[in-house]
């Protein structure tokens, strides 16, 4: 079985909706926050097994910066997975990669590949968005989410 199948086997059976994208080996997963909408990329390489998170904001030319400096306070002491940037575009996102070699790790390993980058991205809407509309210094913004976590 291919781990695109794999994947699909697991998706099924944790009865998530997705997209299968057979051309770029991705399934599209969509979930809603407490503070945003988030659509997930799960990618399938060879040898990797990766979660992108994207955040239902762009951050406008003038914030990058000062996100920049938030992302990484907030990438700082991560044990899983990391805040991501495009200082072209504003796209923020967070990414997890899993090594694989041969079959996929197990459902409670795939749990947590699909789950803690919609939690953390989730968690951390509120400083983002303080520091873009708010004016908010990036150092204060991600304090307080880490604090009230």
């Amino acid at each position: 079985m291919s781990k695109m199948e794999q994947f699909e086997a697991y998706l099924m059976r944790e009865e998530l909706k997705y997209t299968r994208d057979d051309e770029r080996e991705a399934f599209l997963l969509s979930f809603g926050g407490d503070h945003g909408s988030y659509r997930e990329i799960i990618r399938i390489d060879d040898n990797v097994l990766q979660s992108f998170v994207g955040m239902s904001v762009k951050v406008p030319e003038g914030s990058r910066i000062d996100i920049a400096v938030a992302v990484a306070r907030a990438n700082y002491g991560m044990k899983i997975g990391k805040f991501e940037l495009d200082m072209n575009d504003g796209e923020l996102r967070y990414h997890i990669a899993v090594p694989v070699d041969g079959d996929l790790p197990s459902d409670n390993v795939l749990d947590r590949l699909v789950h803690i980058g919609i939690a953390m991205a989730d968690r951390y809407m509120p400083a983002f968005l303080a520091v873009i509309y708010g004016n908010e210094p990036a150092k204060d913004a991600i304090a307080l989410v880490e604090q009230t976590a």
